[in-house]
């Protein structure tokens, strides 16, 4: 129970930074294996300086310790930027890419 939580908390946070971006529309996708939790975000329109800040935040590795210690203990909406920080200490993986006009961006949690 403990790691769909971590789960919906990274779509909840991740949704609440894009909507918050203006994307007007927005599509989630949770794809859950023994081995791996996909999320995939698909949006209309992005900023391409959000898809930059994007990049350099998830630059950053997973933190395991957050998970142990902290990641419950994290108010929602907080700060501006803030739920992005506790996503990237969540997940292990995030790429983008742009299709027909759609910006597809995926976030992987390794079990």
């Amino acid at each position: 129970m403990l790691e769909n939580q971590k789960i919906c908390r990274v779509v909840e946070e991740f949704s609440l930074y894009l909507l918050e971006a203006n994307v007007e529309t927005l599509n989630i996708s949770v794809v859950k294996t023994k081995a791996k939790t996909s999320i995939t975000f698909i949006c209309d329109t992005i900023e391409e300086a959000l898809l930059d800040e994007l990049e350099e935040i998830f630059k950053r590795k997973r933190q395991h310790e957050f998970e142990i210690y902290g990641w419950e203990l994290i108010g929602q909406g907080d700060a501006e930027g803030h739920e992005l920080m506790l996503v990237n200490n969540l997940v292990d993986y995030f790429t983008y890419y742009i299709r027909d006009g759609k910006v597809h961006l995926n976030l992987v949690r390794y079990e």
